[in-house]
């Protein structure tokens, strides 16, 4: 069938006049010879020629009577004669007309609606051929400056076929609508607010924000219909449009909901890839406004859009971008970035501790970007974020856990450490010596506290012996010794709810120079820790105080072992066993030593060898056997409040995925359903 119409078409050419139009010797109007004079033709050709240099859109015509399946011809004339990416084609044959739409742009313009309401212009011309084609062209001219201009189409009754922007939308620095809500799923007055508000914050950070609401995606996906939009309609803060209104890597995000499937996507595009991560999108951007769209919230849903554009925009202009990263140092390659990330995550998949480190002179207020990104962007319950900025160094801690290991002697001590390399602009060094630092503290067990009453290698004996029993049994061991308390149970339970003890079997001694007290929790530590035993525990621990804190530690972990190794004794198992084994086992026994008459009971072993059967050169008493370890694997499950999800991995390598879309821009985004 192509074949035919192929051959049909160059039929028809041959008598067609041809009309060079412009260097390319592109011809938009082809028509039986006697529709048109040669003049005519120059006229409504020229025309054609200016709208596609104008728009970079062709506007292509044919009258041929002899065509009977226009929508076929179509497709074949498209292929053999449009020359640019977007074009619109009208075709008229023997019975009916039909339109195609080439090229994104050209299918976004002209839609059904929009097409019918050409054509009925263009039939509205009677008995002027030339007049006629004229009103085609010119009404497919005014339709495709509508749509750059985000405006309205009108049929020819001139009713709205598609949505006019209001008067009272804000629009970007580079006069587009802020807001395209073509189904109306806000009012007015809403409309009218959030669209200063995106306005707004376009301006101040220099990227444009953009919500667009459609009916349907038409053929297109979502990421398609969403990165089209934003390059076709002009979008993008400082981005200029070429003579058709495209452009192309602009500054800017655009959401877009399509209603027919509840589909929608965020498109980012120049530094709007940049500030909006693939991390902050997934994991903060979204969860921010979908919860109101699932509930039909459309207002509450593009509010809370706009201010998370608004933090992410600001944070990233501020030195650092929402991201997985936990290392993050302006000027830095992405392998670099990679390979510091990596170890900060395997201390962090280690320990639950994050340490995080982020230096960029951009960040005007190091403390108060401090404290927000410990608030927002940490993954771990606890932490220790160290933020260099152009005014100086600040360091926070998060979590019970992170502040009882990082004291403010400790703090200053890391400081201190990371200030030489500082000074001179050895940031490599600086955060080597802070990742040192930090995990050498992280990794301390730490459970022997004293208030200096121990010497460091006295402490850390204790706590290798307090660890090792805590990796043997699943039951962390804690020593406390405060000279100045009053009430050493009174420290014990307030050390073991304060949040510094993160397992969940734990016993704590708390000392003072009165004596002793024991708290204690989970399951398996109370089995094992009865009253009774906690009776003798202090009993052994305070014969050692005050005088001799190091006795003391040391006692606590030998009775806590004898302790965790006690295993009760069932003595009507052992009784039923007694008898099991005296019945089921001496009969039988009994019954094989009467058959062994053959020999007598020797004192050795060679006695039970016949003479010269059998020659030992050499033998020795050897024991076969292996030594084993048993390590109790401890999983520790959060709760609700626990660490916020992320973390690396997750798909997550820092920065964002592109792709490039039809224009030839380059995008970033994510989308679903809501």
């Amino acid at each position: 069938m192509k074949r035919i119409f192929s051959v049909l078409l160059i039929a028809f050419l041959l008598i067609v006049p041809v009309l060079t139009a412009h260097a390319e010797d592109v011809q938009y109007v082809y028509a039986d010879e006697d529709i048109f004079t040669t003049d005519e033709l120059e006229t409504v050709n020229a025309r054609a020629v200016e709208i596609a240099n104008d728009r970079g859109v062709g506007i292509y015509y044919f009258f041929l009577r002899d065509v009977e399946d226009v929508s076929s011809y179509l497709k074949e004339f498209a292929k053999e004669h449009v020359v640019e990416e977007n074009a619109l084609v009208l075709g008229i044959g023997a019975e009916y007309r039909d339109f195609l739409p080439v090229g994104p742009i050209a299918e976004a313009v002209f839609s059904d609606d929009v097409c019918d309401g050409i054509y009925d212009a263009y039939n509205a011309v009677k008995g002027d051929p030339e007049r006629k084609l004229l009103t085609y062209l010119n009404e497919a001219d005014s339709a495709i400056e509508a749509y750059f201009n985000g405006e309205s189409t009108t049929s020819a009754s001139g009713e709205a076929d598609t949505w006019a922007v209001p008067a009272y939308i804000a629009r970007t620095d580079g006069g587009k609508p802020t807001l395209v809500d073509k189904e109306r799923l806000v009012s007015d007055s809403q409309a009218e607010t959030l669209s200063k508000r995106l306005k707004e914050i376009g301006s101040a950070y220099k990227c444009d924000v953009v919500i667009v609401t459609v009916p349907t995606l038409g053929s297109k996906t979502a990421e398609e219909y969403a990165d089209d939009y934003f390059d076709y309609n002009g979008y993008g803060y400082g981005a200029t449009p070429n003579a058709q209104g495209t452009t192309v890597d602009g500054d800017g995000i655009l959401l877009l909901l399509s209603m027919e499937a509840r589909d929608y996507w965020i498109s980012t595009s120049g530094y709007g890839i940049t500030a909006f991560t693939d991390y902050g999108i997934q994991m903060y951007l979204k969860d921010q406004f979908l919860p109101y769209l699932q509930r039909d919230d459309y207002a509450g849903g593009f509010d809370a859009f706009a201010d998370a554009c608004e933090y992410l925009l600001k944070t990233a202009r501020a030195g650092v971008p929402y991201d997985y990263r936990r290392v993050y140092v302006d000027g830095w390659s992405d392998a670099q970035l990679l390979s510091c990330n990596d170890r900060a995550e395997s201390v962090a998949n280690q320990y639950d501790v994050g340490i995080y480190f982020l230096e960029n002179l951009a960040i005007t207020n190091a403390d108060a970007f401090c404290a927000d990104f410990i608030e927002r962007r940490t993954f771990e319950v606890n932490s220790i974020v160290l933020v260099r900025g152009a005014n100086g160094l600040s360091i926070r801690t998060a979590g019970a856990v992170a502040n009882a290991k990082f004291t403010d002697e400790v703090l200053n001590n890391v400081g201190n450490a990371v200030n030489p390399y500082l000074s001179v602009g050895d940031t490599k060094g600086a955060l080597t010596a802070y990742m040192d630092k930090c995990i050498a503290i992280v990794s301390d067990y730490g459970h022997v506290l004293t208030n200096g009453a121990l010497s460091e290698d006295a402490l850390s004996n204790g706590n290798i012996r307090l660890k090792q029993l805590f990796e043997q049994h699943g039951v962390a061991l804690y020593f406390l010794y405060d000279a100045d308390a009053n009430d050493p149970q009174a420290l014990a339970a307030d050390y073991l709810s304060s949040g510094a003890v993160y397992e969940g079997n734990a016993v704590v001694i708390g000392t003072t120079a009165s004596g002793s007290g024991v708290a204690v929790r989970g399951d398996v530590a109370k089995e094992k820790f009865t009253d009774r035993k906690i009776k003798k525990l202090i009993k052994e621990v305070d014969t050692y105080l005050p005088g001799n804190v190091g006795g003391a530690v040391d006692a606590f972990a030998e009775r806590s072992e004898s302790i965790l190794n006690w295993r009760p004794v069932n003595w009507i198992t052992l009784a039923i066993s007694t008898v099991a084994g005296l019945l089921f086992g001496t009969a039988p026994a009994n019954g094989l030593k009467r058959q062994l008459t053959s020999v007598s009971k020797q004192t050795n072993a060679e006695g039970y060898m016949q003479p010269d059967s059998f020659a030992m050169t050499q033998n020795s008493n050897v024991l076969l056997g292996k030594n084993t370890t048993r390590t109790v694997h401890v999983v520790r499950v959060e709760s609700s409040d626990g660490p916020r999800g992320g973390g690396g991995g997750g798909g997550f390598h820092g920065g964002s995925s592109t792709h490039t879309s039809s224009s030839g821009g380059t995008h970033g985004g994510h989308g679903g359903k809501f």
